[in-house]
């Protein structure tokens, strides 16, 4: 009872309530697809796919539900985020209910991680649902530029003095209980 009145307040006052129960997309497989390397995932908390600077991935997500008309639209917009060379808006195509794959090809200068969002407004890099961890942890999923040894093994991250946290949506209840008080 308590949260719908706050959401209804909220609806009222004309603010941006964040959903209160979604399926939260999951990164599910990351391909090369020219060539490229790929390890992972790994991390105990944030998961990370490592992949090689200069190459192209194809990804999947997979259990949206929050957009493009329940998971069936025939694409959705997604984005992934750099600290270091900006954000990068594309489009993920249907391959069944749910389930959408798209391509991103990271600079040939890559460091630091990216994470994905989806349900995106190209253009604004302060939407979108981030993309979680292949097992459905509550963690989300970055790709993470690395460094590969011979025949795509022993992965070394990337970093720089542009490895720092990327802006993300910030939708809290403490947000929405603070327009109240």
């Amino acid at each position: 009872m308590q949260a719908r009145y706050l959401v209804s307040l909220a609806l009222v006052a004309g603010l941006s309530v964040p959903s209160i129960a979604h399926a939260d997309a999951m990164l599910t497989n990351v391909v090369a697809t020219n060539g490229g390397c790929v390890s992972g995932p790994t991390g105990n908390s944030t998961q990370f796919w490592d992949v090689q600077p200069g190459k192209t991935y194809q990804l999947t997500i997979t259990n949206v539900a929050e957009c493009g008309n329940g998971g069936t639209a025939s694409t959705i917009d997604v984005r992934v985020n750099s600290s270091g060379s900006g954000n990068t808006d594309l489009v993920a195509t249907l391959v069944s209910p749910g389930t959408y794959t798209f391509s991103y090809t990271l600079s040939a200068n890559a460091a630091c991680t990216f994470p994905i969002f989806y349900c995106t407004t190209p253009g604004q890099g302060n939407t979108g649902i981030k993309v979680i961890r292949n097992d459905g942890g509550k963690f989300q999923a970055h790709l993470r530029a690395s460094t590969f040894g011979p025949g795509c093994t022993n992965p070394t991250p990337i970093t720089g003095t542009d490895c720092v946290g990327t802006a993300t949506r910030n939708d809290t209840w403490g947000k929405v209980k603070s327009y109240y008080r």
